[in-house]
């Protein structure tokens, strides 16, 4: 009778954590959360290849990791003469079925996150405003860009 009741505290305890462990920070959503805010770290502190490393396998295929670093550095110091700049990330937004590109396989479960860079230059100060996604692969949250041709001020995904 003690080993039934000792079972059922166990699984009652164990049932308990797991549908409520999202409110004591290990939820999805913060996880990938934690992986884009870890991406775009990784760009403010200029350590392009640790960001690129953070990129859902999709991504790597598109971008050598190698011309990644080069373009990325050279687009932002040398072209835009960048020096430092803020990110805000937005708070999460879960989709299913959603496709990094029209000809791409769809992805089941991505989360979608507003990120607002603020540049600062010596050219002037100007914002970019990027959708950024993250989808579980492998065992880790990975970093996506949307290339979905999609109609101003729409949604690519509506849910």
């Amino acid at each position: 009778m003690k080993l039934l009741l000792g079972a059922v505290i166990v699984l009652v305890v164990w049932l308990s954590w797991r549908n409520f462990s999202g409110l004591f920070g290990s939820g999805d959503d913060e996880q990938a959360q934690a992986a884009v805010e870890q991406f775009y770290e990784y760009e403010q502190q200029g350590d392009y290849g640790s960001a690129w490393e953070l990129f859902h396998p999709e991504m790597q295929q598109r971008f050598n990791k190698a011309e990644y670093i080069q373009n990325r550095a050279h687009i932002l110091m040398q072209d835009f003469g960048v020096n430092t700049f803020d990110v805000h990330i937005g708070s999460p937004t879960r989709i299913a079925d959603w496709k990094m590109s029209a000809d791409a396989a769809p992805i089941p479960l991505v989360y979608e996150f507003h990120v607002e860079e603020s540049f600062h230059s010596e050219y002037g100060n100007f914002t970019i405003n990027q959708p950024c996604f993250a989808a579980y692969e492998s065992g880790k949250w990975k970093v996506l860009w949307s290339y979905e041709q999609t109609h101003a001020g729409s949604s690519q995904n509506t849910h």
